[in-house]
């Protein structure tokens, strides 16, 4: 029954992709300069928010701050979705079912035009693409256990994803061209959400019955950690230079990474992805 309404979801998404089918170089007018009236990134956002430092910032440093937060965002989106799309055509029309191939299509298709968006914008507007600073180390893989991972992870990080496009797309504080790339990659989000959890759900089905209740507890313990080092990388200490010599110590970062603003905010951008591992069995209640 799982991979039945998997066919059936994913024909209707691979319509809807069709007919969202765009060119990323021509969706939005470029200002010339980010403008200094409005912040980049919604303000409750910002990992800083909930540290005395940020009660001590004047205006133009919070504008400072909340840009190269925004540049920071997207570039781990860069980062991400470089991974994935490298995932996805390996994956390509490789022994999947038709509609799966042809959706993985659209999926890769519409993950390179979000790149070239973030990268304008980092480039343009911040000067930088932040690097990738998740380290990743070899493992063994059990039987159907490293195509489920891959998916699972690209699910967490879409997820997490998704939660600050949604917050960002409707703040009127936020500058125009910053909301509006937001939406868009919500927009597309929503069709690979979808997706995803139902692949992942179906994966974990089939693949889960040669695999033992500690293999299932291990592999779940893995996306735990993973959830965590896609939150810590949310932190990115170089972000803080552009506020001076205060904001470069090292142990600021620890200091934000314990505040209890970020805690909250941990956990209400993992709410919705850790609740639905947790009802298919991946998690256990968190």
């Amino acid at each position: 029954m799982k991979a039945e309404g998997l066919e059936r979801a994913t024909t209707r998404l691979i319509a809807q992709s069709i007919g969202a089918y765009s060119n990323p170089y021509r969706m939005f007018e470029w200002p010339s300069r980010p403008p200094t009236d409005d912040l980049a990134m919604t303000e409750a956002l910002l990992p800083l928010a909930g540290h005395p430092l940020f009660g001590e910032l004047t205006d133009e440093q919070r504008w400072q701050l909340a840009l190269m937060e925004a540049v920071n965002f997207f570039s781990l989106n860069i980062a991400g979705e470089r991974e994935l799309m490298t995932g996805l055509a390996q994956r390509l029309y490789r022994g999947r079912p038709t509609h799966i191939s042809q959706y993985l299509q659209h999926f890769l298709h519409e993950e390179n035009a979000h790149t070239v968006v973030f990268a304008r914008f980092c480039l343009d507007y911040g000067g930088v693409i932040y690097p990738d600073r998740q380290v990743r180390f070899p493992r063994q893989f059990r039987p159907g256990e490293e195509e489920f991972l891959f998916f699972a992870r690209v699910l967490i990080f879409e997820e997490i994803a998704h939660f600050y496009n949604k917050r960002i797309a409707v703040d009127d504080l936020v500058w125009r061209i910053a909301r509006d790339i937001n939406r868009y990659h919500a927009e597309d989000e929503t069709r690979h959400i979808a997706f995803g959890r139902l692949l992942v759900e179906e994966m974990w089905e089939r693949f889960g019955v040669q695999w033992t209740t500690d293999d299932k507890k291990s592999i779940g313990d893995y996306l735990t950690r993973y959830t965590d080092s896609v939150l810590r990388s949310y932190v990115n200490p170089t972000v803080y230079l552009c506020l001076g010599s205060e904001a470069a110590r090292p142990e600021l970062r620890e200091e934000v990474l314990a505040s209890a603003h970020w805690t909250a905010l941990s956990r209400e951008s993992t709410r919705a992805v850790s609740k639905w591992l947790s009802r298919i069995g991946v998690f256990n209640e968190r």
